[in-house]
């Protein structure tokens, strides 16, 4: 029972700390995942808890008046939710000059380059593993209570609103193969003006 209750998410005045921290004073050495990993962790955090693959998968198609529609890698199950200011400016900073509809969001994809199945999964596992190292490395120097990865923050999203008081019913407490009873709580943004609404109080 002990690894169900170890502690996987960090408070809401963590994330505050997080956004205000500057990445690049940790090192003068040019570190390509610096802050793309703060960058991805910030935007699965106010982007209803989305993962990595997911978020690595996005491209500018993926983008509808201000709101992601997506199917996710790992269910096929459709999903939209609504893009917060700060999402906004995350996705506006990695947007190249004449992006096209078919341009991946964030830098870690290239269309030109993972075209089969094979080479986009080889790139999301190894960039995933580049991420969560350096966002440990973030978290320690920012002073945070747990070491940070991409799971961290899709699990801080579904605490903070859960403990903003969300309705329970809404928020569904399983993923993958676990039971509902442990594990990870993650919500599901599909179509639900109530998620919407909660989101405003993430930040």
């Amino acid at each position: 029972m002990g690894k169900a209750t170890k502690k996987r998410a960090i408070l809401k005045d963590e994330i505050k700390k997080l956004i205000e921290f500057d990445v690049s004073n940790i090192t003068t050495y040019y570190t390509p995942y610096l802050k793309l990993s703060k960058d991805i962790f910030i935007f699965s955090y106010l982007g209803c808890g989305i993962n990595f693959t997911d978020i690595a998968n996005l491209t500018y198609g993926n983008i509808v008046q201000d709101r992601i529609f997506y199917e996710r890698q790992k269910t096929g199950k459709q999903i939209n939710f609504q893009l917060q200011p700060l999402a906004l400016s995350l996705i506006e900073k990695y947007r190249g000059l004449n992006s096209k509809e078919d341009d991946y969001i964030f830098p870690i994809l290239n269309k030109r380059i993972h075209i089969t199945e094979q080479q986009k999964y080889d790139r999301i596992h190894k960039s995933i593993g580049g991420v969560n190292k350096t966002l440990k490395r973030i978290g320690e120097l920012a002073g945070l209570s747990i070491p940070l990865t991409t799971y961290v923050a899709r699990h801080t999203f579904a605490t903070v609103l859960k403990r903003s008081g969300v309705n329970t019913g809404i928020i569904s407490e399983s993923l993958g193969h676990s039971s509902e009873k442990v594990t990870q709580v993650y919500l599901d943004c599909f179509e639900n003006s109530q998620i919407d609404e909660a989101m405003k109080s993430l930040l």
